[in-house]
This record gives C-alpha cells, sequence and structure tokens, in this order.
C-alpha cells in the first residue's frame, strides 16, 4: 500500500514538473487541439449539462472551450470548492460579464448563488482535469478527492472524460479502492475511448 501511495506521489510530482516546463505559446496551441476535439464530440453535437473546470497554472486551458460551450447552448456548471468541507465542490452556472472569484488555491470561481447551483444527476458529460492517466481510464489527479467524490455522485449515464497533454499518458498508474476511472481522455493528438457508450 505504501510501495504504490510513493509511485502515485512520484508520478503525480514527474507529470507536475513536466506540464511546468511548458511555455505559455505551447500551452495555447496544444489547448487550442483539444478544444476543437472536445467540441467535436458526438454528445456536444445536441445541448447538454456539461460540467467544465477553470484551468489553473499550466493545466490545459479551458477559458475558450468554456466560453464556446455556453456560445453553442450548452448548460455549463463549473466548480466551486467548499470552504468547510475538505474535498468538496459545488458547481454553478453564472452570467456572462460576471467578475469570478479566487479561492484559497487561488483558482477562479462564478459565484455560489444559490439559484444556479446544479446538482451532479444533471450533467450528461464531465471535463476534468488530469495529472496523469493510462488507457484504461485509470486517472491521478491532484491528490485531494475533490473528483473523487464528484464522480461517485454522477448517473451511471454521464461520461467522464479527461482532458490532458500526450505525455502525461503513464503505462500503468496503481488505483485504491476509491478512485474513479473515466470513460474518455482527450489529448491534442487522440481521443482515447476508455469504456463503451452506454
Amino acid at each position: 500500500m505504501h510501495y504504490e501511495k510513493a509511485l502515485r506521489e512520484n508520478l503525480r510530482q514527474e507529470m507536475k514538473k513536466r506540464r511546468e516546463q511548458l511555455h505559455f505559446e505551447e500551452i495555447s496551441e496544444l489547448s487550442a487541439q483539444i478544444c476543437a476535439r472536445v467540441l467535436a464530440h458526438p454528445l456536444l453535437q445536441s445541448q447538454q449539462t456539461v460540467s467544465s473546470f477553470v484551468s489553473f497554472g499550466h493545466e490545459v486551458s479551458t477559458f475558450y472551450l468554456n466560453i464556446e460551450l455556453k456560445r453553442r447552448g450548452h448548460v455549463l456548471g463549473l466548480p466551486v470548492v467548499s470552504p468547510s468541507i475538505k474535498g468538496l465542490m459545488d458547481f454553478y452556472t453564472f452570467k456572462e460579464g460576471v467578475n469570478f472569484i479566487p479561492n484559497r488555491f487561488n483558482i477562479l470561481e462564478p459565484p455560489a448563488l444559490p439559484e444556479r447551483k446544479l446538482d451532479p444527476k444533471q450533467f450528461s458529460l464531465v471535463l476534468l482535469p488530469l495529472t496523469a492517466f493510462d488507457e484504461t481510464g485509470a486517472r491521478l489527479g491532484m491528490g485531494g478527492g475533490y473528483y473523487d467524490r464528484l464522480l461517485k455522485a454522477l448517473n451511471p449515464t454521464c461520461r467522464k472524460i479527461g482532458l490532458a497533454y500526450d505525455f502525461q499518458q503513464a503505462t500503468n498508474i496503481p488505483t485504491e479502492n476509491w478512485d474513479m476511472p473515466i470513460d474518455e481522455v482527450i489529448t491534442p493528438s487522440r481521443h482515447l475511448i476508455c469504456a463503451p457508450l452506454k
């Protein structure tokens, strides 16, 4: 158990270091390629309720992706981290032009207005950041457990899609009992299907 935990942490640190070596121009170019693949997804050719995220640091940039999802008429929910419950985040829609607020991790969040809160059961598609992934859909996040908790709360038919750079693919990610796999991974060069559509 301790050995697998150490393997996961070493992989996490290695991938974070490689990601931080990307220049802004590289992030923009690679993220644009990912964005195009996401928007071409068959499920997104009709209106959906989508959970996305606000990218941070050297993650795949979702800035234009989120704008385009809203422009195309999808209901878009973005995360707000709970200030009191570790590992919990809720999702909220937002109006154009609204000011986002940095949370304690310095990640921007929409205002947590009760009337704009979404139930995770409403999502038909979830886009999430990855630190690493493998061919089976095993994923490695930042270690806070936020997405594991979210993925457990979704409808079984909801498609869980990770966004990552190609170099973030690992041969085999050690998993724990509570780790939740994803269905698909979209990178600049490929669209990996890990689980068939239900």
